[in-house]
């Protein structure tokens, strides 16, 4: 499977995968994009201008806390995530008016087996049992 490296962009450097978005059962608009691993978010996180292609998909509006506290109503999309050759269907994508970052969270996580090498700065994903597209 494909490695993706960690991004230096912070310190100490972080997990990250190349993520696209499309509309279920669609192709995919809106990729590459950078996203960070964080097993620490419950959820996904999309910067809104990221998903200006999708504003007419809106699905729902949920209460979403950020890192630093303090509740918001944010716009959801049930999208199609792609990494690599792995499409993920209908994964909730929340719309992020805040942050400029693609988060990847446990809702995706879990879905994948990944190995996490901090000292080769690499993530790859080892297995799965969605299917390829």
């Amino acid at each position: 499977m494909t490695l993706y490296t960690y991004s230096r962009n912070y310190t100490p450097a972080v997990p990250t995968l190349e993520i696209y978005l499309g509309l279920p059962g669609e192709s995919p608009l809106v990729g590459p994009l950078v996203a960070v691993v964080d097993t620490g978010a419950d959820g996904t996180l999309v910067p809104a201008k990221t998903l200006a292609p999708f504003w007419s998909a809106e699905t729902d509006r949920i209460w979403i806390v950020g890192q630093w506290g303090g509740r918001h109503l944010a716009k959801a999309y049930m999208l199609d995530l792609h990494i690599g050759e792995l499409r993920l269907p209908a994964m909730r994508v929340t719309s992020d008016d805040r942050g400029n970052e693609v988060i990847l969270g446990r809702d995706v996580l879990n879905k994948l087996q990944l190995r996490l090498d901090g000292p080769a700065h690499t993530t790859e994903i080892l297995a799965t049992k969605l299917k390829r597209k």
